[in-house]
């Protein structure tokens, strides 16, 4: 995504978290890249996620990003959770959590899509999926789907979703008058249940 914003390319470095994953998922031994020592650098910028408020990327590019002061009163048709972006079982777990007791709104069409085989299973052992059927969510095999208008989820005319996959180009998901609006699990689960663009906080009862 790092062209998508702007950057002729995007290298991370590896840490722990990457490490613990490798060794979870390959029996193949890995090569680790990390910058020169004496690498120069034109400019350092430091970011704390934490501090980051919630952001969804209006049509029809990831850059246009808006963060909830300029989201407006956006309805929407469709919500789409999950796929091999934001497709982890903590990403389903953190929707289900705020979609549990409450209900997708009537008319909005609320399609999860576990990224593999393994985290559907993971999230059918642990109680994840029934919540989110519960609520009134569709389960989907995992496979790309709608992301890339290829089937179970594709807008017609007019319509609007809001997505938790990578890209929002014009008629990426089906109908070119159509629009797609990137954001987080937490943010597509809320918008669910109101029907609009929602940050989570507004559907969530203080405990």
């Amino acid at each position: 995504m790092a062209i998508e914003a702007g950057a002729k390319n995007g290298i991370f470095e590896v840490d722990d978290l990457t490490r613990k994953y490798m060794r979870e998922h390959s029996t193949k031994e890995w090569k680790e890249f990390s910058a020169d020592a004496d690498a120069q650098y034109v400019q350092v910028i430091d970011i704390d996620l934490a501090t980051v408020p919630h952001t969804v990327a209006f049509p029809h590019l990831p850059e246009n990003a808006r963060t909830p002061e300029n989201w407006g009163d956006v309805k929407i048709d469709q919500v789409v959770i999950g796929s091999c972006t934001n497709g982890r079982l903590s990403d389903l777990q953190h929707a289900a959590e705020i979609l549990k007791g409450k209900h997708v709104k009537k008319g909005i069409r609320a399609l999860v899509f576990p990224a593999t085989q393994r985290i559907y299973l993971e999230a059918l052992k642990d109680g994840t999926l029934s919540t989110l059927v519960e609520a009134g969510c569709v389960i989907s095999a995992p496979t790309c789907g709608p992301c890339l208008g290829g089937h179970m989820g594709i807008l017609a005319k007019g319509e609007r979703c809001v997505s938790t996959t990578n890209r929002n180009f014009l008629g990426r998901m089906g109908h070119v008058e159509s629009e797609v609006y990137l954001a987080s699990p937490e943010v597509a689960a809320a918008s669910a249940i109101t029907g609009k663009i929602t940050a989570p906080e507004e559907v969530q009862v203080e405990k």
